[in-house]
């Protein structure tokens, strides 16, 4: 993927947003999809964000928007880019479609890291 030229014009990170009946502001499991031209889903991935919607909401329209600008993931690690954040700027060159879900709260008392491994599960067997 090429970072922007002179007189580019440079393409921004938009996606869609799907909350349902999930608390935004509590931890919680979210589900990116990228749709293909015929809005079929070609790629997923399943996170967790244990205070509330707003680091899924900025940090990857962030991290897309920096690789789609040319710019590093952070200082020391200008590389580190996930696949998914790859995955992500592809899309947007390509007028593909982002969907953000939130798929579910998290109990208290709940394990966050084996809620998301059970999602991670599911949202891959429905490849």
């Amino acid at each position: 993927m090429r970072g922007p030229i002179d007189g580019d014009s440079i393409e921004q990170m938009k996606f869609v947003e799907i909350t349902g009946s999930v608390d935004a502001d509590r931890p919680l499991i979210y589900l990116w999809e990228i749709l293909d031209e015929n809005g079929e889903v070609c790629c997923r991935y399943v996170g967790k964000a244990s205070r509330g919607a707003e680091r899924p909401r900025t940090q990857y329209r962030r991290n897309v928007n920096n690789i789609l600008q040319g710019r590093p993931y952070r200082k020391g690690k200008p590389d580190q880019f996930r696949l998914i954040h790859r995955q992500m700027a592809d899309a947007v060159l390509s007028g593909q479609k982002i969907r953000l879900s939130f798929v579910c709260n998290v109990a208290d008392g709940e394990d966050i890291n084996a809620l998301e491994r059970h999602w991670q599960s599911h949202y891959s067997s429905l490849d």
